[in-house]
């Protein structure tokens, strides 16, 4: 072999190396691993892809805009929100191996009706005073009244005048309340879990019973719908390089998360149970981005004097109102009131609570964009749960189970930033 064959080998070399170490990166290196298997990147890829192409639909962006400049701090929120859709659906599949539970074909199909569908609704909203001395009694009010319209217009479901005129007169949602009750046409995800719920289960043209949500009490009608080929956010999707089959498999994913989350909420709500009664202190802890960094140091800067402030003895409850953002908790010293298992998602924080004695603080928790120390002010080894709480255990359930399956699975994430 003559110098210049070697070096030109050697060369070649090189280049097929570099070649296959960037088709490494871009594709195969580890986005997260789920019991040490690796979900790779292009995985990851095309997941945030998928998360873009809704973003850039929702806010309006045009075709061709979508590698703007201005758009990449918002775009870069998607890369956590892609990653963790993932992994959550690496989970489902995993327990709905174990639980040997598939979704139906026709099950899915329903799904990707409603998920890539869109409706047109009407409703009447009786919303419930929150700042009522006697809450239950302000909430049974508040369904009487909703109770009492809702058989007004079961005499005359359709009738136009009829909602004009009862909307005008007892709606509390000010953007439809003049219009009929009209909502005009939405897409899955647009509405909060119960009122969506709700729509789901209505024929064209029916009414639903009183649904309550965290607004009030809703009377919903279903006017219309329409299917997922004519939703222009299928369309986008479908020229953006997507294809029917993958709005299908999110679709599928997606009855699977029911599914399970009608399980965990099963399975939830155990009274009576251990309880904790809790005080706390939460910090707002930024990202440390270049327009906020001061705002993080800050933000730092506040825990350090929370910390100081317990190392000193200070009293809890006057640090709590000094420093906590919690503004729910903030004024009353921090005091959250009774916890059950359950009410806190995060497994760490739950940990850290359950674990620490009465009358001692825990070691300070960061959850998301949250630093929390909490202090134990009581414990019962079996209290029962108020409504309230039972309420709070059943919306929190997928979410609970969902966590600490994570963590009996080992779920870890590999790239840089997460």
């Amino acid at each position: 072999m003559t110098v210049f064959t070697a070096v030109l080998v050697f060369a070649l070399g090189l280049v097929a190396w570099a070649a296959s170490e960037r088709y490494y990166e871009e594709n195969l290196a580890p986005a997260a691993s789920i019991e040490g298997r690796v979900i790779p990147k292009r995985d990851f890829l095309e997941q945030r892809d998928y998360e873009l192409v809704r973003f850039y639909q929702d806010f309006g962006v045009p075709p061709g805009f979508e590698n703007d400049p201005q758009l990449l701090s918002q775009k870069a929120a998607y890369d956590d929100v892609a990653l963790d859709v993932l992994i959550e659906q690496r989970i489902l599949e995993l327990e709905a191996r174990a639980a040997g539970y598939q979704p139906s074909a026709a099950d899915v199909e329903r799904q990707y009706e409603v998920q890539f569908g869109q409706f047109n609704v009407r409703h009447i909203l009786i919303q419930v005073p929150t700042d009522e001395a006697d809450q239950e009694l302000a909430d049974l009010n508040g369904a009487a009244r909703a109770r009492a319209v809702l058989n007004e217009l079961k005499a005359a479901p359709q009738d136009q005048a009829l909602w004009n005129d009862l909307a005008a007169q007892y709606s509390d949602d000010p953007g439809s309340k003049f219009s009929g009750g009209d909502l005009g046409f939405a897409s899955s995800g647009q509405y909060v879990a119960e009122f969506e719920d709700a729509i789901r289960t209505l024929e064209v043209g029916q009414l639903s019973d009183l649904v309550k949500t965290q607004f009030g009490y809703h009377i919903i009608q279903l006017r219309e719908r329409k299917p997922p080929a004519e939703n222009e956010l299928v369309k986008r999707y479908l020229t953006s390089g997507f294809t029917e089959a993958d709005l299908r498999a999110q679709a599928r994913y997606t009855a699977m998360g029911r599914e399970f989350e009608r399980r965990a909420r099963s399975e939830s709500v155990t009274s009576p149970t251990e309880q904790v009664h809790v005080a706390k202190i939460v910090v707002n802890v930024p990202l440390p981005t270049v327009e906020g960094f001061e705002q993080f140091t800050e933000a730092l800067q506040k825990q350090t004097d929370v910390r100081t402030g317990l190392e000193q003895g200070k009293d809890f409850a006057e640090l709590a109102k000094q420093y906590s953002e919690d503004s729910a908790t903030k004024e009353a010293g921090g005091d959250a009131g009774w916890v059950a298992r359950g009410m806190t998602v995060d497994p760490a924080s739950e940990e850290a609570i359950f674990s620490t004695a009465v009358g001692s603080n825990t070691t300070g928790v960061t959850t998301g964009s949250q630093w929390t120390v909490y202090r134990v002010l009581e414990k019962e080894a079996s209290r029962e749960l108020d409504a309230e709480q039972k309420k709070t255990i059943s919306d929190s359930a997928y979410g609970y189970w969902l966590e600490r399956t994570k963590r009996e699975r080992g779920v870890t994430k590999h790239i840089l930033g997460f």
